[in-house]
């Protein structure tokens, strides 16, 4: 038995330091609820849950970005809903306007209300918004520009990858419907024998006894402006043109009487607008851009290049422009909306929404003054009701596409969070019976120090005696 070193104090007094440090982790872990607390109680799985940990939040935030993506696009829906009813009145007042049983001021109101119909819809592109995005008024669409200001991007939609795309174009080809008649005089005053009617594309102009010269160029004007056109009276011969261009475009003029044909000048012939003339720009024997299957075509000054996929260019071109050729369409990747629909760069969704202005839709200039103009307000009118439904569709797929990926995303953070739970959570009911061994390991040791330094006392004895 030794007095100046008690081994067997130092030997209870490390295992109860021991046994501490493994009831301080217990109580750690069971009152943070959490296995690892710091990385030196294992570095491995605090790395591995921290790197979890960022994916899971990132998950949590991917799940709201495409919520808020269903959201924008539910937006733009209900508005795309309510320009659908527009063109199903203005389709409706076309159909009325068709027959032939009303007056001109009866057409008058009538195209009127579409007139209002069609700010409306102007109004409805301009002003429908998601958290301060303008989601109709091509501020979604794919963006571009081109080589020379003479041809100007009117839509880039569908399947369109950025690069440059390449046309020839002779805008001077283009032309308006233009037709000269031989109007009276200021002074000229209608005799009863020249009473009749005026007819403009089957718009009747009622010629009356006592008009002078001034009234007649006057009530042309405003007439042929109804349906379209201009007249400028103080050409040499007087001109009636129409505001739109290409061969679609034409003028027809009759009269009711021989008096008013000779007064005019009138036979009935038509003439016909022309459009411009468009191609494919070609380099080496390959189109510039442009796949084989794509196809181009002119009406008037608006230029229309479509092929699969929904791919889909328009261009009008400035009739009074001398474009250097070829001209170049430089799209670019900017212009969709861009969601992150994922926890990892490049997980996102591009949301293209086209134009919807009433230009747009090619419906800003109908008029149904006549029975024939109302038959081509209602190919019009169903053409932009077609277009319409196009992107309707797209924002659906985007919608039940995003809708997948909610559940997509919930089911990987679902299982992720099981997976961190396994590395980082403590089993209670396991750390609690570890909990209650190191205590009464603790008690143990402590008696077993107390016992060890009491023993040293058995040498009193020795000399006591």
């Amino acid at each position: 038995m030794r007095l100046n070193h008690n081994a067997l104090a130092y030997t209870a007094n490390n295992n109860l330091n021991a046994i501490n440090r493994n009831l301080t982790k217990s109580m750690e872990r069971l009152s943070s609820g959490y296995k690892v607390n710091k990385s030196s109680d294992d570095p491995a799985a605090k790395a591995i849950s921290q790197r979890m940990q960022a994916q899971l939040r990132g998950l949590d935030r991917a799940v709201n970005n495409s919520n808020d993506g269903i959201s924008l696009i539910q937006t733009a829906e209900g508005a795309l809903d309510e320009i659908h009813s527009i063109l199903a009145r203005m389709r409706e007042l076309a159909v009325r306007a068709a027959n032939e049983t009303y007056e001109e001021d009866d057409r008058d109101a009538m195209q009127d209300e579409i007139k209002q119909l069609q700010e409306e819809i102007d109004r409805i592109s301009d002003t429908t918004d998601f958290n301060g995005r303008k989601l109709l008024n091509g501020e979604l669409n794919k963006k571009g520009y081109t080589s020379d200001d003479g041809l100007s991007i009117m839509e880039i939609g569908g399947d369109i990858s950025p690069g440059v795309y390449g046309l020839t174009v002779d805008p001077s080809t283009s032309k308006q419907a233009q037709m000269t008649i031989t109007a009276p005089a200021d002074g000229d005053v209608i005799t009863k024998n020249q009473e009749g009617y005026l007819i403009i594309n089957d718009f009747f102009i009622k010629i009356e006894e006592g008009m002078t010269g001034v009234q007649i160029n006057e009530l042309i004007r405003d007439s042929v402006s109804k349906i379209g056109m201009d007249y400028d009276s103080t050409a040499q011969p007087p001109t009636i043109t129409t505001q739109e261009y290409g061969r679609t475009q034409s003028i027809t003029i009759k009269a009711s009487t021989e008096e008013l044909k000779d007064l005019f000048g009138v036979d009935g012939h038509t003439e016909y607008g022309e459009n411009a003339t468009v191609d494919f720009a070609m380099d080496n024997g390959e189109r510039v851009g442009f796949k084989d299957t794509a196809t181009v075509e002119a009406q008037g000054n608006r230029i229309t290049v479509t092929d699969k996929n929904g791919f889909k260019m328009v261009y009008d071109v400035d009739p009074d422009a001398v474009p250097a050729n070829p001209v170049d369409i430089t799209v670019l990747s900017a212009g969709p909306m861009v969601l992150q629909i994922g926890n990892n760069e490049g997980q996102t969704l591009n949301v293209n929404i086209n134009k919807t202005t009433a230009e747009s839709l090619e419906i800003d200039k109908i008029n149904i003054y006549t029975s024939g103009y109302a038959t081509d307000a209602i190919g019009k009118i169903d053409d932009a009701v077609t277009k319409i439904s196009g992107i309707r569709s797209s924002l659906g797929a985007y919608q039940n596409r995003l809708e997948h990926t909610v559940n997509n995303l919930e089911t990987a953070d679902e299982n992720l969070t099981y997976a961190v739970s396994r590395i980082q959570d403590t089993d209670m009911a396991e750390e609690i019976t570890e909990y209650t061994q190191q205590n009464v390991l603790s008690q143990s040791a402590l008696q077993m120090l107390i016992k060890s330094n009491a023993r040293p006392e058995g040498l009193l004895q020795l000399f006591q005696r």
